[in-house]
Formats: structure tokens, sequence, C-alpha cells
């Protein structure tokens, strides 16, 4: 029986924690950069089909294992007449940094993982082809 050559390829879920508790994933990432691009965390989830209850827990959640603010919202709508336009949400400092240096980390890591792809396929290939000789 031939072997067949296979694609192998390694997959991974990035986490930052703070005190061992998951501050920021991929799904959070995008939360982040949907709240970014809409300026408002109902628009975000509505863009990425969350809920708004959701993305707010999600939201508040980071806050609390960061001890610090990830976002800054201003109130619109009739009661901030005095404002123009509506109300919004702004992403911190913070959470401008912790996007970025996850995305950075992310990018990193993938690569690096990439580049060893090719290595593992060839290793895995290598060493079926000499269990298929033990075998004969």
């Amino acid at each position: 029986m031939p072997s067949q050559k296979q694609n192998l390829h390694y997959d991974l879920r990035l986490y930052i924690l703070a005190d061992k508790q998951r501050v920021l994933g991929n799904g959070g990432a995008q939360i982040l950069e949907a709240i970014d691009e809409c300026g408002s965390i109902g628009r975000a989830a509505q863009k990425l089909q969350m809920s708004y209850k959701f993305t707010w827990d999600y939201l508040i959640r980071m806050n609390r294992r960061l001890h610090a603010p990830v976002i800054v919202t201003r109130r619109g709508g009739t009661h901030a007449r005095h404002k123009k336009g509506g109300g919004g949400t702004k992403l911190t400092p913070v959470a401008k940094t912790l996007l970025k240096e996850f995305r950075e980390t992310d990018r990193l890591v993938r690569d690096l993982l990439a580049k060893r792809e090719s290595v593992t396929t060839q290793s895995i290939s290598t060493a079926k082809a000499r269990s298929t000789h033990l075998r004969t």
C-alpha cells in the first residue's frame, strides 16, 4: 500500500493572560477591531453576529482582569442633545496596545509555525517510508 504524502500543519489558539485568566484571544481581538471600526458596541456585535450582551460582558471581563478600561463610551440619543451626533465607543490606549501586541505576536508565531510545517511534513514522510520498509 503506497503511502500518500500529507501536508501537515500546526494550529494553535493564542491568548493573553492576566493572573492566569484569559484576557484576550482571537474572538476578543475581533470584538476590539470591530468596535474600533464601527465606533459602537452594538454595530460591532451586529457585524460579528454576536449578541450585544455577549460583547458587553466580554468587555467587562477584560476590564476586570486588566484592572483598566478597554473602552470609553459617549452617550448619545435624546439624553445628550447638547452634544453633536449620537453616542459612540472608542478603544482606550490600553485596548489599542493590547490588540496591537496580540496581533503582532499571533503573526510571529504563525510565521514560525508555517516554516516548521514543511520540516514536519518531510520528517513524517521519511518516517512513514522507513516504517513501510520495516514491514516488508
